[in-house]
């Protein structure tokens, strides 16, 4: 994950275990995020410095302090953040499979997903980023500047980037990170609200599997945002044989928002989402 992350990142500082990703040229959550080193300091001092070394980076990105961390049982960091006052905005299964092994879709003749090139018209780029901005943050989103969308385009240089279209217009779209050893993360994978239940993240994911699958790369990963999201990967694409669960956490610094734990829908403990 944070391999992939290095790969596509437009700002990288990093600070003790903890590398801090930024754009400069916008707020969201997904580009402005901390990930951790695969290992943490065992001393306690140690981790209470890298964390005030990762706040200050924040701070001087005028951004405010975010960290995705993949929980393994008996680690001190999440605990430790709760302690700084720190909240957990969410907790997600993590789902992996080789695309050449996933399951084979089958083609809807009402949904048509387009590949969209590096080299693609501002205007599309701008459809896709609304579409995202309209699933994940705002459902009356604008179309993005021109501008913001020529600066995407460079951002997401080399990453396959897939749209998707119900009777001619844009209603989902996902894309693949740029793969570090055969690892690349399926990211972004959205359909807009009034569009959903049709099967539109299915043919998205479908198609950047057999892009994946295609280009070498031997694992893709994502994490699922809750119970609907999380049938739509195993039923219809990643075979649960193939599959491993993960938790990936988010946390946040104290706010009004999202303070407790938010379990997204997955029932039971974070040992029943690591089985």
């Amino acid at each position: 994950m944070l391999q992939s992350r290095l790969a596509s990142a437009v700002e990288h500082k990093a600070a003790g275990c903890f590398h801090v990703f930024t754009a400069p040229d916008n707020t969201r959550h997904w580009e402005n995020m901390a990930l951790t080193d695969a290992e943490l300091p065992s001393d306690v001092v140690a981790l209470r410095r890298d964390i005030a070394a990762m706040e200050a980076s924040f701070v001087a990105r005028a951004r405010a302090p975010l960290l995705e961390a993949v929980h393994q049982i008996g680690d001190a960091l999440i605990p430790l953040l709760e302690e700084l006052g720190w909240v957990i905005e969410g907790v997600y299964a993590v789902y992996g499979c080789e695309p050449s092994c996933a399951a084979v879709v089958e083609h809807c003749d009402a949904i048509r997903t387009v590949a969209i090139p590096d080299d693609a018209p501002v205007s599309v780029m701008q459809s896709m980023m609304q579409i995202g901005e309209r699933a994940f943050e705002n459902p009356t989103a604008p179309l993005p500047a021109e501008d913001a969308a020529a600066a995407a385009l460079v951002r997401w240089r080399g990453m396959p980037k897939v749209m998707a279209y119900v009777d001619g217009i844009p209603v989902g779209s996902g894309m693949l990170t740029l793969p570090i050893d055969g690892c690349s993360e399926l990211a972004g994978i959205c359909t807009l609200e009034d569009y959903r239940g049709r099967g539109v993240a299915t043919q998205v994911v479908a198609h950047l599997l057999q892009i994946a699958a295609a280009s070498g790369i031997t694992l893709a990963y994502l994490t699922a945002a809750d119970d609907a999201a999380a049938r739509i990967y195993l039923r219809a694409l990643l075979r649960r044989r193939d599959c491993s669960k993960r938790i990936l956490v988010r946390m946040c610094r104290q706010t009004r928002r999202n303070v407790g734990i938010q379990r997204n829908g997955f029932p039971g403990s974070f040992t029943w989402l690591m089985n």
